[in-house]
């Protein structure tokens, strides 16, 4: 139900924490809450009378989608004296909220793939709202030694041809850095200069301590004004973060064009909120200078609490309500069978054991540290720091942890990209000649795979694709003149180029730029070998699962959410079951016989099937992974969403926090040779499907079966409710293209298919996965 987007975008780490917070609350815990980003002080009375005015005026109807006048004028007036900006009203956005603003912008000047450069630590949103529209977010580390300031330098070498855009937070969430003049001058030169648009996020401009002198990037010079959006809002200078009201300040032609996107998602921000902003914006200055003397007054003695804890360091901020001190030294410790391990290991032990809510570091791009709020009040303060210094204090080093070295690689894209698949002969040459042009002596990997005796060639500049092809794939023949059947291009760092894929069936090649995700490459191999399989050599392509019992071979055909993976290893439970494919084989028909060969020489396996079956976490242990989450803030599985997972309680990964989580496994290791086959006879096909109200298992006569891959028309069994139909013909994603041609050659091979097994519709929706077992057993 959920698209793959949004799957791999992750919730918001502090809304997650605040909200166990309030869980533990409601039982009854006392809980002091360092992790909220708001405030604690009262919005200004003279606010909340601009709000109940607005109400009683009759102020409830829309307005301008882009926000009031009056409003507008407040903001220009507020830029004007404050830092010496003069802006149009057309240049001017508000919205509903400074997280919508920046929202609206990404969308408005991100295309694919366009990057967007983000000093670490950051604000958990940035990366995030990066990916949501499609873009690449960059990270950038910036060092505790530097103030937690990006440099020129890391600016530099950080820029190439696809970068659109760098944001600036200052004063920064979640370390409190703030820059001087001169620093922000000169990487805002460097990024003027190479075109970028500055994404300058000034939420906290008022928030400053130690009589340190903000400057707005705008402010620099006309030409960085040109290039600068100005992101701010009322939230935290006035206290004001549930009224949400936010605005853009930049050129013209963008702000026009987040108010496109405006007038499509939300329309106008709140009316009453706006005309509440207006009067905090236009109103008396003063409760801010009280609020930030109070915050500043708070910060010193919470640094001084922290600092007595040993082998802690502190930075001291110069702006915000937050510190980020560097707990690392204490990430090979434990305390009552609580292993710590990394940030969201120390967060979660605080909050069990010394019931303190915080965020962890690895939310923001920092797992070395942890962020605290001061935006509450000393009492609070107190208590909670002398809790921290308790609980720390309790912990002791680990001796026995021995961390398993995971062969883990973290791709970009972590899943497939778009791929055309019809391209003319002329227009490969094209894109094979700018593949090869990007391919340097010192960086090219070429292996040659024998997969079903067609032979396919990898040509890549990336390590990962290379290592993962090779332990795939069985080697084929060595000479160097050696002609494959098939070429695939995969070429990463290509500037300019978006993450795309391009194939031409007359010359069976494929290209792919930009992308380092192993799956894509496997299953482009697997298409390509079972069009030349089928022309060729009158072998048959299946995408299914296979287990033999006693030379007996049942095969689990199905779509995606069919719990195919996990019936295969349910069956292999059986003693007698032997392991033959869990996700594509090729079958020979010989008379009345079909015979299964599984091509692989190891097996790319879901590494989320680990949660329900734990032995399978050790063989991943020793196998080659991907995208493998091996912090918190990575967590993108939607179906397992859940409070405490193994890296809450210290693991160093997890293995279903992704379903995009993979691992290429020796078959061996699974049961040992006698428990793997690499051919059987088939005898039995299971069509999996979701069906509710339907029976737990009907045999279909040949022409049934036949008909139900052919449509290939199924309805997921995940999420509540009835889904709706989606159709996949032969239940095979890898085919790649579409012709009379090859439907007509997969119906004449699924037609042998059923003419020599017998096909049974399987309804999962109708067997409890307890016993799909013995259900699917019953069959062969």
């Amino acid at each position: 139900m959920i698209s793959n987007r949004i799957g791999r975008l992750e919730l918001s780490p502090t809304l997650r924490i605040n909200a166990k917070a309030k869980a533990m609350k409601a039982e009854g815990i006392d809980v002091i809450d360092f992790s909220v980003g708001e405030p604690d002080f009262p919005t200004p009375a003279d606010i909340k009378e601009a709000g109940k005015k607005a109400i009683d005026d009759n102020f409830t109807k829309y307005t301008a989608n882009d926000g009031i006048p009056e409003l507008k004028s407040a903001i220009r007036a507020r830029l004007k004296e404050d830092h010496g900006l003069e802006y149009a009203n057309n240049e001017i956005i508000v919205s509903s909220g400074a997280k919508q603003g920046l929202y609206n912008l990404f969308m408005a000047i991100l295309n694919r793939d366009e990057e967007v450069i983000i000093p670490a630590p950051y604000w958990v949103s940035y990366p995030q709202q990066v990916l949501m529209v499609k873009g690449k977010p960059v990270i950038v580390q910036t060092k505790e030694e530097n103030g937690f300031r990006l440099t020129a330098d890391e600016l530099k070498a950080n820029l190439n041809f696809n970068t659109k855009a760098i944001i600036i937070n200052n004063p920064s969430n979640p370390t409190g850095a703030a820059y001087t003049r001169e620093q922000l001058m000169e990487i805002c030169e460097i990024a003027a200069e190479e075109g970028l648009i500055i994404v300058a996020d000034e939420i906290y401009e008022k928030v400053i301590y130690d009589g340190y002198r903000f400057t707005s990037v705008a402010s620099l010079s006309d030409k960085i004004k040109a290039k600068t959006v100005l992101i701010n809002g009322v939230s935290k200078s006035y206290s004001m973060t549930g009224w949400r009201i936010g605005y853009a300040i930049g050129p013209r032609e963008l702000i026009s064009a987040m108010g496109i996107i405006q007038s499509h998602t939300t329309s106008n921000a709140n009316s009453i909120a706006q005309k509440a902003a207006a009067a905090a914006l236009s109103g008396n200055q003063s409760e801010i200078n009280r609020m930030v003397a109070e915050f500043q007054t708070r910060r010193n003695y919470m640094m001084s609490k922290l600092n007595r804890i040993p082998n802690i360091s502190c930075y001291q901020p110069q702006g915000a309500f937050y510190l980020f001190p560097n707990t690392s030294a204490y990430y090979n410790t434990e305390y009552g069978g609580m292993k710590i391990r990394n940030s969201y290991g120390l967060s979660y032990y605080l909050l069990k054991e010394a019931a303190v809510a915080l965020v962890p570091g690895s939310a923001f791009g920092a797992d070395d540290n942890i962020r605290l709020s001061y935006a509450t009040s000393m009492d609070k303060i107190e208590k909670g720091t002398d809790r921290i210094i308790e609980a720390m204090l309790k912990l002791k080093e680990s001796p026995k942890y021995k961390r398993v070295a995971l062969q883990n690689v973290m791709t970009y894209p972590k899943g497939n990209v778009e791929i055309d698949t019809a391209v003319s002969v002329e227009e490969r040459d094209a894109l094979v000649q700018e593949a090869e042009a990007n391919l340097p002596f010192d960086r090219y990997f070429e292996w040659n795979a024998n997969i079903n005796g067609i032979i396919i060639q990898l040509r890549t500049n990336v390590p990962h694709l290379y290592d993962f092809w090779v332990e795939n794939w069985y080697p084929a023949q060595l000479e160097s003149d050696l002609e494959p059947h098939g070429i695939i291009y995969a070429v990463d760092g290509v500037p300019g180029r978006t993450s795309y894929g391009y194939y031409c069936p007359e010359m069976r090649t494929a290209i792919l730029f930009n992308t380092s995700y192993y799956g894509q490459i496997r299953s482009i191999a697997l298409g390509m070998v079972a069009q030349a399989s089928e022309r060729l050599l009158d072998v048959h392509g299946i995408r299914a699962a296979g287990v033999d019992f006693g030379g007996k071979g049942l095969l689990l055909v199905g779509a995606k959410g069919m719990k195919r993976g996990s019936s295969l290893l349910r069956l292999l439970e059986d003693e007698k079951a032997r392991f033959l494919t869990n996700d594509w084989l090729f079958v020979r028909y010989r008379g009345n016989e079909a015979i299964a060969d599984a091509p692989e020489r190891k097996f790319y396996f879901k590494t989320e099937s680990a949660k329900n079956f734990p032995r399978y976490a050790r063989i991943f242990d020793r196998s080659k992974c991907e995208n493998v989450v091996t912090t918190r803030s990575d967590w993108t599985n939607m179906k397992e969403l859940v409070d405490e997972c193994p890296l809450d309680l210290g693991e160093p990964y997890c293995y279903w926090g992704s379903l995009d989580s993979r691992a290429l496994v020796d078959p061996a290791w699974i049961g040992g040779p006698q428990k793997y086959i690499k051919r059987s006879h088939l005898k039995t096909v299971a069509l999996l499907c979701y069906e509710p109200n339907t029976p737990a298992v009907e045999k279909l006569s040949v022409e049934a079966a036949l008909d139900y891959v052919t449509q290939g028309k199924y309805r997921s069994a995940s999420g509540a409710g009835m889904t709706p139909y989606k159709t996949q013909p032969f239940f095979n994603p890898y085919i790649l293209g579409t012709s009379v041609e090859q439907e007509d050659l997969q119906r004449r091979n699924f037609h042998q298919l059923f003419r020599v097994t017998t096909a049974y519709k399987v309804n999962i929706a109708s067997i409890p996965p307890e016993t799909i077992k013995s259900r699917l057993r019953e069959l062969v």
